[in-house]
């Protein structure tokens, strides 16, 4: 009985290992515009860095294409990884985290950020 229950336990930590996390990359002008449809999604979004909050736990993305402003917090990064964000002098970069809509406003709860160019 214990060996059965061992088996069962091994297969299911197996499958949540390998359950897929899927983001989904949006347009900026239908995220903007639709804000509260895409609150708790995951989402994936490109953008220059133009502003960095005074406490370095949020940035605010310029979208060149739809000319748009998002808020990104990145609270949920290690404090290494938003400081070389913040210091080093990267520009693009692409954001992988949960839609939040605070007061009417968008913000994206960054899990993951990866520079470019």
């Amino acid at each position: 009985m214990k060996l059965v229950r061992l088996i069962v336990a091994i297969f299911l930590l197996a499958s949540m290992a390998t359950t897929n996390v899927r983001y989904e990359r949006i347009d900026t002008n239908d995220l903007l515009a639709r804000a509260d449809a895409y609150h708790g999604r995951l989402v994936a979004i490109n953008g220059e860095i133009c502003a960095v909050n005074a406490n370095g736990k949020r940035i605010r993305l310029f979208d060149t294409e739809t000319r748009a402003l998002i808020d990104v917090q990145l609270t949920q990064l290690k404090k290494a990884k938003r400081n070389a964000l913040i210091f080093n002098p990267i520009r693009h970069v692409s954001v992988f985290g949960r839609a939040e809509s605070r007061s009417g406003k968008l913000v994206i709860e960054a899990h993951q950020i990866v520079t470019g160019r």
